[in-house]
Formats: C-alpha cells, sequence, structure tokens
C-alpha cells in the first residue's frame, strides 16, 4: 500500500513538471486600456465608417470593449523571451499566448496584467466566469403577416425565431454584412443553393486560419448548413432567415 502511494506520488509530481516544462496556451487578460479616452474622442480611428452607421442606425453605444487593446502592452508582452502571440481580442482586452507554464506564469507580475487563464485548466488558480448580457427588441404581436415566401421545409425554423414578422417588415439582411465563424464551407461554391449569393456577388471573401490558406470552400461541413440556414434560397422549398445579406466565410475550427 505504502508503495503503491509513493508511485502515485511520484506519477503526479512527474505530471505536474511535465505540464509546467510543456508548451501551454493561455488567455493572458489585461488590466485596463489606458488610452480608451483618446479612441473614444475619435471613433473612426478604431471603426470603419460603415460600422458607426450601423451602431447609429441600430442606437447601438460605442464603448470601451470597441477600444484595441493597448499597443505597448502587446509589444511588451510580444518581446518577453519565450513566449508567443497567437492572437487578440479588443472586446476580451486579451491575446492568445503559448509558453512554457513558467515563462507565461511570470507575466502575472506585470501590474497592466489582470489574469491569466491556461487552456489546460489544472493550471489555473482561479476560474473567471465572462457573463455577456443580450438585448433583444419584441415586435408587436399585433402585426398581421402577409406571407411573401414559400418556406418550403424551413417553415418551421423561421417561425421559430419570428423570421416571418422581420420579413414582413422588410429585414431580410439587406446591405447586412454576415461573417460566419466555423469549421468549414465545402461545396458553397457549386451548391444551387447559394448560387443566388455566388450570382449577386454576396459572397465578399473569407480565409481558412486553420490552414493558413485563402481557399475557404473545404474543411468540416458544419459552416455550409449554418449558412444554409442563413441564407439557403432553393426556390419553393427552402429560404434562411437573411436570405439578402452578404457574407464573409471564415474557417477557425479544426472539426479533427
Amino acid at each position: 500500500m505504502i508503495m503503491k502511494k509513493i508511485l502515485l506520488l511520484l506519477y503526479l509530481f512527474s505530471f505536474i513538471a511535465y505540464s509546467q516544462s510543456s508548451t501551454q496556451d493561455a488567455w493572458l487578460y489585461f488590466e485596463n486600456k489606458p488610452k480608451a479616452e483618446t479612441f473614444l474622442g475619435n471613433p473612426i480611428s478604431m471603426l470603419s465608417q460603415r460600422a458607426l452607421e450601423r451602431r447609429k442606425r441600430q442606437d447601438i453605444p460605442v464603448d470601451e470593449k470597441d477600444v484595441p487593446i493597448d499597443l505597448e502592452y502587446y509589444i511588451k508582452i510580444k518581446n518577453t523571451k519565450g513566449i508567443t502571440i497567437l492572437a487578440k481580442s479588443k472586446w476580451l482586452n486579451a491575446i492568445h499566448i503559448q509558453g512554457t507554464y513558467e515563462n507565461i506564469d511570470q507575466l502575472k507580475s506585470e501590474n497592466f496584467v489582470s489574469h491569466i487563464e491556461f487552456a489546460d485548466k489544472s493550471l489555473n488558480t482561479s476560474r473567471v466566469t465572462l457573463k455577456r448580457k443580450n438585448k433583444i427588441s419584441d415586435l408587436s404581436k399585433k402585426l398581421e403577416i402577409e406571407e411573401q415566401y414559400a418556406y418550403g421545409d424551413a417553415r418551421n425554423q423561421i417561425e421559430m425565431l419570428g423570421g416571418e414578422k422581420l420579413h414582413q417588415l422588410g429585414y431580410t439582411g439587406e446591405d447586412m454584412v454576415i461573417a460566419v465563424i466555423d469549421a468549414g464551407f465545402p461545396n458553397v461554391n457549386t451548391l444551387d443553393a447559394f448560387a443566388h449569393l455566388r450570382e449577386n456577388n454576396k459572397i465578399l471573401g473569407g480565409y481558412n486560419f486553420v490552414a493558413n490558406s485563402d481557399n475557404f470552400y473545404n474543411g468540416g461541413s458544419h459552416g455550409t448548413m449554418v449558412l444554409s440556414d442563413i441564407s439557403g434560397n432553393i426556390s419553393n422549398q427552402f429560404i434562411g432567415t437573411a436570405p439578402n445579406a452578404s457574407f464573409y466565410l471564415f474557417i477557425t475550427e479544426d472539426g479533427n
């Protein structure tokens, strides 16, 4: 029994040592955005004119989440030996980094670092829960609907979401740009269901971040299915929720 306990302890110590010496992934969250007031005073310096106009139409205020990550903070981490930056998020005010546990953990000593979350949750000393609040506007239930579309097999999903009310009011995605971020979009460039997108130049571009390639018409089929729910269009058989929107298609997930 004693020998088993000793072996177990040795295993645990060796596992911890391995975890701390191997390459780890983590999100590093910054404490603040020291130049926020400057950016908020000049919104065009951080958002496109199109984005600002959309915000105005939809009564969405510009706030500190829109402010970019502080460049000095970013450069300081980028120049840290043993640390590689893979991605950044201005909304989270955080960057995705790689390095050994030791190299990443020492970044906690920087006064501009709020906290660090390792992908390997066993390495975290605390967990942070991020809560998001969504505001949803209700349409009047008294609106009398006259069907304009032969929804076909899409009727169930349209009516569950109240999409027919939006379509009746003219909200079909026209002039809206949607980014679909998923595991792949095979056959979107050939299927008849997306011919209206191709013929009207509604697919504005995309990228395969998994393969670092401009070819985004591959990968897992989940993105194709999601895009079909939004914009698929087969006469008298199926119509998506936003058939007239324009799209960017990004592969960010490795289905394997």
